[in-house]
């Protein structure tokens, strides 16, 4: 409810069109009857862009990616959609060698030349060569 006297929306002169910056940096647009409006009835811009272009609402889980991660340029060809979070947080990675979300972790044999067979991942996905504690046995024969 609105307080007696109060202009909302466009009456408003503080009103800046249904665009504002959020305190995360993403772009607002006033849309409340989005599917994905918020309770205050904006969406983010980005989510419009991408669903536009696509001709299609986003499924769920999947995520609009920036590909040049300025979180303002929402023009489409800066934009990506991604299956799932997993898949769009491989772009934010800052390593290369780690594996990437539903590939096969297969089984590999101890570099130091034991024979230990182990996967070939982590349980954080990070590639492995040794055996723990085999990596330091070969310096000391070798």
């Amino acid at each position: 409810m609105v307080a007696k006297g109060v202009q909302v929306g466009p009456k408003n002169p503080n009103w800046k069109g249904g665009r504002t910056v959020a305190s995360n940096g993403y772009v607002l647009i006033k849309r409340p009857e989005h599917h994905r409006a918020d309770r205050r009835g904006y969406v983010y811009e980005h989510i419009l862009v991408a669903e536009q272009a696509m001709g299609r609402p986003l499924r769920k889980g999947e995520q609009v990616h920036h590909k040049n991660h300025v979180k303002t340029d929402n023009r489409p060809e800066n934009l990506a959609v991604k299956a799932s979070r997993a898949h769009h947080a491989l772009e934010h990675r800052k390593r290369s060698d780690l594996r990437p979300p539903g590939a096969r972790n297969p089984l590999v044999t101890c570099a130091c030349g034991c024979g230990t067979e182990f996967r070939r991942y982590d349980q954080e996905n990070r590639p492995r060569r040794f055996v723990s504690g085999h990596n330091l046995r070969s310096y000391r024969h070798g």
